[in-house]
């Protein structure tokens, strides 16, 4: 084709516009896009379908697997111990699927390596609506409360609950505020778990649902955060599982990398721009002697054009489809081990995955004073002043469907991710 002016302006405003499309397309759930939708971002899809599943699980769950006997075997068996603190909701529980989901995709061994403990921490713990049901009893290991345990039935629910003392902390009386009851109620499953003895505690809050692949990716991330672990030498605090991409967009305190990034590509296409030059040749023409001075002109033209129009629109392009949404497409951030190193921005206490080496700091930060903030405020400064790495799984494995309602009163939580309700039992959805 002989290109002329007009048609190089015409190539570049079709080239543009589809990216813009395909942009508006994938940026839809993205809060840093222009294309940002809130009404479509928040729609629970594949979130219910995990909730429905779980309802199914529970209607007749299947008997725990019997531990082994021999304490050799049992001792391997334990590979997580998850802890559930849960306080009754004003509106509606998130317990019932929280568990469900966590589950109803294990396999025989899966579950017999997991200690699931429950916390129901209203008082009386006869307030919360979990109290005395048939199906929390059949499928956690633990219910922990602080008051008397319910009468035995045949259920043996005598064996599954168990009492805990209120006061904690020696010398010191249990306060009122939201902040020092969950750091307290965090400490106690964080000791709980620390005398089960295995391998790694899962912080889990009572308002989140898991997909189905979330044991295989834990079990995937976890093999390449240890490895890296013993490749570099450096220890780390937590893996989430779960985190919000709320504050995962463009940040103003980043605009050096940005503008760092930017000249990169502006240097990586001036490079592109002097080779086809210096070989005579490009989509123009040859240049140069023998060229004629019409292919000359064109490509002066088009490197003008380039550098003042075409390539900033495109950099403006890819800024303002977002940041979650660039990521989803480059390749250049795809791992195959779907864990990301999670320097900044970390939020929040839905899912959180501890080595069994850290515990004792971590029990110590939450059980005792000040209680100015919240657990997973102070782990950021813990991990800071201890020189440990902090990872997340990505995908997230987890959602948070009480972002309508918090522990502290029926307001919307605007902690979500996105990414989560692409997924689908028959693959990832795209721009639906």
């Amino acid at each position: 084709m002989n290109l002329t002016i007009p048609r190089l302006n015409l190539l570049f405003l079709i080239a543009w516009l589809s990216l813009l499309f395909v942009a508006y397309l994938n940026s839809y759930d993205d809060p840093s896009s222009i294309f940002y939708s809130e009404s479509r971002s928040y729609e629970q899809r594949y979130s219910k379908i995990r909730a429905h599943e779980a309802d199914i699980f529970l209607a007749n769950p299947p008997p725990k697997p019997p531990l082994s006997s021999s304490s050799s075997s049992a001792e391997e068996n334990k590979f997580l111990c998850i802890g559930i603190p849960s306080i009754n909701r004003t509106t509606q529980s998130f317990l019932k699927h929280t568990i469900g989901t966590l589950v109803d995709i294990l396999t025989p061994e899966e579950r017999g390596s997991i200690h699931l403990v429950v916390l129901l921490a209203d008082r009386p713990a006869k307030k919360h609506s979990a109290w005395g049901e048939e199906w929390l009893e059949k499928v956690v290991d633990e219910v922990l409360v602080y008051d008397d345990i319910p009468p035995p039935t045949e259920t043996g629910r005598e064996k599954v609950y168990k009492q805990v003392p209120f006061e904690l902390v020696e010398g010191r009386t249990r306060g009122v505020t939201r902040v020092e009851n969950m750091r307290l109620d965090h400490s106690l499953l964080v000791e709980t778990c620390m005398r089960n003895g295995a391998e790694y505690f899962v912080l889990v809050e009572d308002d989140v649902v898991a997909g189905r692949d979330w044991m295989r990716q834990l079990k995937r991330g976890l093999g390449y955060v240890e490895g890296e672990s013993k490749r570099k030498g450096e220890e780390w605090l937590y893996l989430r599982l779960f985190y919000s991409e709320l504050l995962m967009g463009w940040n103003s305190e980043e605009w050096a990398t940005y503008l760092a990034w930017s000249c990169v590509v502006y240097a990586a296409v001036l490079v592109g721009f002097l080779v086809a030059r210096g070989r005579r040749w490009c989509c123009f023409g040859k240049l140069g002697r023998g060229g004629g001075g019409g292919n000359a002109h064109l490509y002066r033209y088009a490197t003008a054009m380039g550098f003042g129009l075409w390539l900033p629109a495109l950099i403006a392009l890819y800024f303002l489809s977002g940041r979650v949404s660039t990521s989803r497409v480059n390749p250049f951030m795809w791992t195959s081990h779907g864990v990301r190193e999670m320097m900044n921005y970390g939020c929040c206490a839905q899912g959180l995955l501890f080595p069994r080496r850290q515990l004792e700091g971590v029990f110590k930060l939450m059980r005792y004073p000040p209680y100015r903030f919240p657990g997973d405020m102070i782990l950021e400064g813990y991990a800071g002043d201890h020189g440990l790495k902090k990872w997340a799984l990505d995908p997230s494995v987890f959602q948070h469907v009480g972002f309508t309602e918090s522990s502290a009163g029926p307001r919307r939580a605007e902690v979500w991710n996105f990414s989560f309700e692409r997924m689908h039992p028959k693959g990832w959805l795209w721009g639906s």
